[in-house]
């Protein structure tokens, strides 16, 4: 359990309901037969309860990825770098879901990627916090907060089995591609007439230099979210 100090990031957006009232060993979620971690602290809290469910996963937009060990990546490559080398923009929205129960809180942290020299490493990438999937879109791009983070489970007593939703959006805009540009040149050339007089002439001409970049040769960039539980004292969300 890590000390925090600050926590910024997207509001609560809305929650999903968790299928029927948890077991023992865990609870069904959707079709990928994830589970919810049980949890159980071995001492007693005054107040509080010993046990509860915790779950994260994240991912793109309904396709999230359960986190059973603490974190979870998600990629971006060749077919994301395809679209915003012809289009010359991007936007693309994340999702996290998110569930603790009892007197624990949930928190997590994500990860920007070295985006290399590819296509992306071209661009201007940005990833900030929505409210809504559908407000992820290059004319909202917002300034990148320092700290990817968030607090989307308090550790007030909850005994929801609720997922909380929220929803990044990483947008990229690609203005010029290494190598690219233009070439011109000029040439001129002096020589004598058949009277004997010096007589010059010249000539330009330019072409469009285009980029040998592949948008099939972009690496997989690994954006991963990673999540903690924490008790009220811990940290202040």
């Amino acid at each position: 359990m890590t000390n925090q100090t600050e926590i910024k990031g997207p509001r609560r957006i809305r929650t999903a309901a968790v299928v029927g009232t948890a077991g023992l060993l865990g609870i069904a979620l959707g079709t990928g037969g994830a589970s919810l971690a049980l949890w159980s602290d071995q001492e007693e809290f005054t107040g509080d309860i010993a046990s509860g469910y915790e779950y994260f996963a994240a991912g793109h937009l309904d396709d999230t990825e359960p986190a059973p060990s603490g974190s979870v990546s998600t990629t971006i490559g060749a077919e994301e770098a395809s679209t915003l080398m012809e289009n010359e923009e991007i936007a693309i929205p994340l999702q996290t879901d998110s569930l603790s129960q009892g007197n624990k809180g949930l928190t997590y942290q994500i990860a920007e990627p070295d985006w290399g020299e590819g296509i992306f490493g071209a661009a201007d990438v940005t990833i900030f916090p929505v409210d809504t999937a559908e407000e992820c879109t290059v004319e909202n791009t917002q300034e990148q907060p320092e700290e990817l983070s968030s607090t989307p489970v308090s550790a007030d007593y909850s005994d929801s089995e609720e997922l909380t939703e929220e929803y990044w959006c990483l947008t990229a805009i690609l203005e010029d591609l290494p190598g690219e540009g233009t070439y011109q040149n000029i040439g001129a050339v002096t020589a004598d007439d058949p009277r004997g007089e010096a007589v010059t002439d010249d000539d330009d001409w330019d072409a469009v230099v285009g980029s040998d970049l592949d948008p099939e040769d972009e690496a997989d960039h690994a954006i991963e979210f990673s999540y903690e539980t924490f008790r009220a004292g811990d940290q202040t969300p």
